[in-house]
């Protein structure tokens, strides 16, 4: 048999390293999460000289505030050996998970390799289990319903039965007796009961189809506003894109226009073109910051936002 190389027995070693390595943050990960929940529980962070929680968190470990109560959702909700278990998922399809309940997380964990999903993937397979969920709801509810029509009618039919056989009964004690008529008046109340059944048979057929019925359309109403929904967001986002897009065009050829200009231009002029694009611009930058609040990446957004104001204040000249 021959000898590992250097360079394999070198591979086989730094293998381990990075999966020792991700066991242990994805480990660390938990007992972040763990820790900041119990600092916030139990309000530790007063000791510490924070009287909030949030100010304690960006000060002292610079996460805000929005991603550590995630991290938190993440150790209220899902148990320590999923997020421990080996698997590098990552705290945003965590978070994801972290909103399902058990069944519904082992349903889409059997179904899916979560280390290779996208959260936008992952997200919209989520989406689509509520709206099943919802649906399976409304059906639970309706079937229910029918349920208890079937044991009032099943409570009417049985005292219906006991009261035709209780009107045989008088009949035959009434056929060994030369009274017509009163044979003839139990003998027509015994009929009406039947028609009485046969009618309440009916409803409860009509019921129960307009019940199926029912239940098919709302399904297909909640289908509809979630393809809606998700249409819509594509279509914000895409004008985003082109807005974008049209701002930098605008900014480039205004830059290209002042670059041909002459050196005998008024500099008053060429100052306020280069103001008027630049003011748009931030205008525009604000706008879109101000617009993705709820986003992920909005802490994100106003840091590089500020840091822009900061670097233009410490470069123009005093």
């Amino acid at each position: 048999m021959n000898e590992l190389s250097a360079e394999y027995i070198k591979a086989a070693e730094l293998d381990r390293r990075i999966k020792t390595s991700a066991q242990l943050a994805q480990q660390s990960l938990y007992d972040m999460c763990m820790g900041f929940k119990e600092m916030r529980d139990s309000r530790l962070y007063k000791e510490l000289g924070y009287s909030d929680f949030g100010e304690y968190c960006e000060q002292e470990t610079q996460i805000n505030r929005q991603s550590v109560y995630k991290y938190i959702k993440v150790a209220e909700n899902l148990p320590s050996e999923f997020v421990s278990s080996g698997r590098q998922i990552g705290i945003k399809k965590l978070y994801l998970l972290s909103s399902l309940s058990e069944s519904e997380r082992t349903e889409l964990t059997e179904n899916n390799d979560l280390e290779n999903t996208s959260a936008r993937e992952l997200e919209r397979q989520i989406k689509e289990l509520k709206v099943k969920a919802a649906n399976a709801d409304v059906l639970s509810h309706r079937l229910e319903d029918m349920n208890n029509i079937c044991d009032t009618i099943s409570k009417q039919r049985d005292k219906a039965d006991r009261r035709i056989r209780q009107l045989e009964a008088e009949i035959k004690d009434l056929e060994s007796r030369p009274i017509e008529v009163a044979v003839e008046t139990d003998s027509k109340e015994v009929a009406n009961l039947k028609d009485a059944m046969r009618r309440v048979d009916l409803d409860w057929s009509e019921k129960y189809s307009k019940l199926e019925e029912d239940s098919l359309k709302d399904r297909r109403e909640l289908l509809q506003k979630a393809e809606q929904a998700e249409k819509d967001k594509q279509d914000k986002l895409s004008q985003l894109r082109e807005e974008l897009d049209r701002t930098k065009a605008e900014y480039e050829k205004k830059l290209a226009e002042k670059a041909e200009n002459t050196p005998t231009q008024d500099d008053k002029a060429i100052f306020k073109a280069y103001l008027s694009t630049a003011v748009d611009s931030v205008t525009r930058l604000v706008g879109f910051v101000n617009e993705h609040n709820d986003s992920d990446n909005y802490g994100l957004f106003t840091q590089k936002a500020r840091q822009l104001a900061d670097i233009i204040n410490s470069t123009l000249e005093v």
